[in-house]
């Protein structure tokens, strides 16, 4: 039994990884989407970015606390960085939305960046995943 129970947590550790990096390589993609799709000129994006801004904030704030309300239980750590993960991609979103309204890269770019930190932080890792399970 012992040697089937070793490999669990490598196994788990880089099913983390593969999906933290694809998770992150999307909000790259997206940057190329925006790059190659044409604004909405007549849209009126400074009325939806300070409402997006607050949003972003409030999904930043979740994606740092809701995975400490993940049930510890087999497989909850990739549990928890999931949900850490999608809300930190759902602030790159409202970036996003705000690039196809038309808004410039000096208000798009902020919402990437914080996106890209707070993924950083999450960063699978052995310590991490033993942390969670203590």
């Amino acid at each position: 039994m012992n040697g089937q129970s070793e490999p669990k947590p490598r196994l788990d550790l880089r099913v983390a990884r593969i999906l933290w990096g694809a998770l992150f390589f999307s909000t790259l993609l997206y940057i190329v989407v925006l790059e190659l799709t044409e604004a909405q000129s007549e849209a009126d994006w400074e009325s939806l970015a300070t409402m997006f801004a607050v949003g972003a904030a409030g999904a930043g704030g979740a994606s740092l606390l809701a995975p400490r309300f993940v049930r510890r239980s087999t497989g909850a750590y990739v549990v928890s960085l999931v949900l850490a993960l999608a809300l930190a991609e759902s602030v790159c979103i409202l970036g996003l939305v705000l690039g196809f309204l038309g808004a410039p890269p000096t208000v798009v770019m902020p919402f990437f960046f914080v996106t890209w930190v707070l993924m950083v932080i999450r960063f699978p890792t052995k310590e991490k995943m033993a942390a969670f399970d203590s």
